[in-house]
């Protein structure tokens, strides 16, 4: 009996382990079903509910990511596909800067003159726009850290380009050039890259 009943809840932690994973890519949230090469211990509601939060967490609230010496090697390891940081310059700028056209330099190319400084990413959703160096392609991903205007990280999108924004460098939209109070170039900025291109 206590055999029959022990293979009964082998039969059930297999069945509920296989509908834990199905679920999982079904919902095309796949990344590491909580690293769930052990999810035979998955054996309440309540564990695999816990497993569910930790999956739909952002990758980046997850990650740690080591700060590269320069922005060369910041790069090769995004290149690989991992999150990679380096510490730069941020400034800012507004479409109706001198010399600024007023659109995005990547495609598609959104009108900034408006007043849009965000991009909605399909991944990452509502997102601040940056310019930066020819090297990060359109549609990088970057967390900005330690701005001294925010009290918290944001996370932007390369869409811009400019001849001054180069390698360690960045520049953040902003609504209009006046709508910049308080923010000047800031040295110790900390960027990951979260995503290289679309």
């Amino acid at each position: 009996m206590k055999k029959l009943i022990r293979n009964y809840f082998h039969y059930l932690s297999t069945v509920i382990c296989i509908f834990v994973i199905l679920f999982c890519v079904a919902s095309g949230n796949i990344r590491e079903t909580v690293t769930t090469y052990n999810v035979n211990n998955l054996k309440s509601i309540q564990a695999m509910r816990m497993a569910n939060t930790y999956n739909s967490l952002p990758s980046q609230a997850v990650s740690s990511t080591t700060i590269y010496e320069t922005f060369e090697e910041a790069f090769a390891v995004a290149q690989s596909g991992r999150v990679s940081s380096f510490i730069g310059k941020l400034t800012g700028y507004g479409p109706d800067c001198k010399g600024c056209g007023g659109f995005s330099a990547c495609p598609p190319k959104q009108n900034f003159k408006n007043g849009n400084i965000y991009y909605d990413d399909s991944k990452y959703g509502k997102v601040r726009i940056v310019a930066a160096d020819q090297t990060l392609p359109c549609g990088s991903i970057i967390r900005l850290s330690n701005i001294d205007i925010y009290n918290t990280s944001i996370v932007a999108i390369v869409m811009d380009r400019g001849s001054s924004v180069n390698g360690k460098h960045l520049d953040l939209l902003f609504e209009t050039e006046k709508d910049m109070q308080g923010m000047h170039t800031q040295d110790n900025i900390q960027f990951d890259i979260l995503r290289l291109g679309f």
